[in-house]
């Protein structure tokens, strides 16, 4: 996964399956050319009803010939030839989520040669969202209606749902009437679809299902214990009760869209069991939690458990600080975990850190951006290493409304950038940031009401320091060239250190108009709007 959020955008290049042979024929080739393996191959890449084929060169061919269908075994006397193609060659007016197969073959003196490997691709409808997985335009092919049935309880309807979810299979979709589906004992779903067949478990139109689990015992559902569930959105779902909410085991290209989930005994999602990978939690609800409280907890502690290429957006999270809450965090992502992707999520009053972010040991950076997080008893954002932290607005009356620190890893290749810090104790500190490896302060607002608008622990050599505004007292080393002194909260239109007022696009006049580096700058602020020089400083290009 790329680490911003054009991941989901453009063709997407599907692994191919390769059948040796070519179907098993070399029906229509010429008589005399020599029978065995071709020496073409041929890739397929989906777009938007479209597939793109690039193949290899041939010395001596004289011409190309693809073979395509709906099926798999395609051979030159049951395809549909296109002739005469280059590489790369478009196939435009396709269906979308319906996969062709193809093979390819060269000519030469002697004739056409055997056909190549056979390939498979399944155009698609583009993501509504950038933050969408790549397979949400595929149409279902079937549809299975699931009404209340007000004639049994609760549990005797909880109990024909879950079983209706189980016996899903690739392509199904399965739309859920408006009622209270209670559970008392283990609800676990192993559903296996496809890129082109995705399984969708879903609110009817204008339907508010509610799935409940009676006992604290269990979780509200487990997903993908045993075996790999893939290929699977669940959406429109009330989910509440139980212990943790929704716990992914072995899954990958699963999507949690649209739901909501609250006033659970433990956290709200967790993916801290096994590895999963291509996690698209978008849009949902959470709040209310309890036990050790946070509304997402993904991965584990020291990397036992990894969460990879994965999205988390667009997400509200609430209330995860409960007297009876251990912790509480909003977002967690731990130790050990890459390649993630945390954006536009509105997450507030929270224990614990309302997003907080481990490293990643290694492997390629996380990215937390436009995001709007405020009023946590701890630092509101935290994050340890390995990790792009831009644009984003965070407000905290208690701790830092920004902190990095050590945190089962070293601080090392962190960029801060374009934020927008308030608080009325300290703004930002970084600890540890000495020596690391690619470390970046840069363009940041950063505003303190009663003490430090930006506090460095442990030294500055290394760390790059360039247009950022601050308000408040500064670390003793930093450079003086690296900042602007702010004007206080004035500097905003309405904004308070203890987040009751939210608003911090910028003041007609403000310190933060024109301060930035437009070396640093990003190419558009929290809300997308695009940066132009001479840049301000903060999360909003105003």
């Amino acid at each position: 996964m790329r680490n911003h959020c054009v991941m989901t955008c453009g063709a997407v290049l599907l692994l191919l399956s390769a059948c040796a042979g070519g179907g098993g024929s070399s029906g229509g080739n010429t008589p005399g050319m020599p029978a065995g393996p071709a020496v073409i191959t041929l890739a397929a890449t989906a777009g938007d009803s479209a597939i793109s084929f690039t193949f290899s060169a041939v010395s001596g061919a004289t011409g190309y010939t693809i073979y395509y269908r709906t099926s798999p075994g395609v051979t030159t006397s049951n395809g549909t030839s296109l002739a005469a193609v280059s590489s790369p060659t478009n196939l435009p007016g396709l269906t979308n989520g319906t996969t062709y197969y193809a093979v390819i073959t060269y000519m030469t003196a002697s004739g056409e040669s055997a056909p190549s490997a056979e390939v498979s691709a399944t155009p698609q409808t583009p993501a509504a969202s950038p933050y969408d997985p790549t397979w949400a335009g595929v149409a279902a092919t079937t549809t299975i209606p699931h009404n209340y049935n007000s004639g049994q309880t609760q549990l005797q309807n909880g109990t024909a749902l879950r079983n209706a979810i189980n016996a899903l299979t690739a392509g199904q979709k399965l739309e859920i009437g408006t009622g209270m589906y209670e559970l008392s004992s283990n609800f676990t779903v192993n559903l296996q679809g496809t890129a082109g067949a995705p399984i969708w478990v879903v609110a009817a139109s204008g339907a508010s299902p509610v799935i409940y689990m009676n006992t604290t015992g269990q979780n509200i559902m487990n997903v993908g214990v045993g075996s790999q569930s893939r290929y699977l959105c669940f959406r429109g779902i009330e989910f509440t009760g139980g212990s943790h909410g929704l716990r992914l085991y072995d899954c990958t290209q699963v999507w949690i869209d649209q739901c909501e989930i609250h006033n659970t005994g433990d956290a709200g999602i967790s993916t801290n069991t096994v590895n999963t990978s291509f996690i698209h939690i978008t849009r949902n609800e959470i709040h209310d939690t309890d036990g050790t409280g946070e509304g997402m907890y993904l991965g584990a502690n020291n990397g036992a458990v990894i969460m990879s290429q994965s999205v988390i957006a667009l997400n509200h999270v609430y209330n995860t600080n409960a007297a009876t809450v251990s912790q509480g965090d909003g977002i967690e992502l731990k130790q050990g975990s890459w390649g993630n992707l945390i954006a536009e999520n509105h997450v507030h009053d929270c224990n614990y850190p309302c997003i907080l972010v481990y490293g990643t040991a290694g492997q390629p950076q996380n990215v937390v951006e436009r995001n709007l997080c405020y009023r946590s008893n701890d630092n509101a954002m935290q994050i340890q290493g390995e990790c792009i932290v831009r644009n984003n607005l965070v407000i905290s009356a208690t701790g830092s409304a920004f902190a990095s620190q050590v945190h089962q890893g070293n601080p090392t290749n962190i960029q801060v950038i374009h934020n927008t810090f308030i608080n009325g104790a300290r703004a930002a500190r970084l600890s540890s940031w000495s020596g690391a490896t690619n470390m970046l302060f840069a363009n940041n607002a950063c505003y303190s009401t009663g003490n430090l608008a930006l506090d460095v622990v442990g030294g500055v050599t290394g760390i790059g320091f360039a247009g950022n505004v601050l308000f408040g007292s500064v670390t003793a080393g930093v450079p003086g060239g690296s900042y602007t002194i702010g004007n206080g909260l004035g500097d905003f239109v309405n904004v308070t250190a203890n987040a009751s007022s939210r608003n911090a696009h910028l003041a007609a006049v403000s310190a933060c108009r024109g301060a930035a580096s437009t070396a640093n700058a990003t190419s558009h602020d929290l809300e997308g709007t695009p940066r132009v020089a001479p840049h301000d400083a903060g999360c909003y290009e105003d």
